[in-house]
């Protein structure tokens, strides 16, 4: 078994989430003000806590949109500090991880967000 040094694992990641395809528009930036609302006060959150707020269609993409922010996202977004069993009956008892959302993570999602609205605005006009 050969080991992978850390820039061989982050393309290797980079790879793998592209063939999944990515996460739609829409659902990133449900996914995005989600995760904002959950991570701001420095309290710990996961897949579990986004199921119980986000509607389900955009729900579904939440694990690829999670790891997209941990694999991808520079600066560091999300810190992982636990794992919790999936409240998803689907999920059969399956462990999901738990995190922390960094404060250049906030600055990171803050300005994607308004970055949407600019161009709404942009597009509207």
């Amino acid at each position: 078994m050969t080991t992978l040094t850390p820039d061989q694992a982050a393309a290797r990641a980079r790879r793998v989430l592209a063939a999944l395809g990515p996460v739609p528009a829409w659902t990133t930036a449900v996914l995005d003000q989600a995760v904002l609302h959950l991570g701001r006060g420095g309290k710990p959150f996961g897949s579990n806590d986004l199921r119980l707020i986000v509607p389900a269609d955009d729900c579904r993409s939440a694990g690829l949109y999670l790891h997209q922010l941990i694999e991808l996202e520079k600066p560091v977004v999300l810190v992982k500090v636990d794992e919790v069993v999936s409240i998803n009956p689907k999920a059969h008892g399956k462990r999901v991880n738990v995190y922390r959302l960094t404060a250049a993570g906030r600055r990171h999602l803050e300005a994607r967000i308004t970055a949407r609205t600019q161009q709404r605005k942009a597009a509207a006009a």
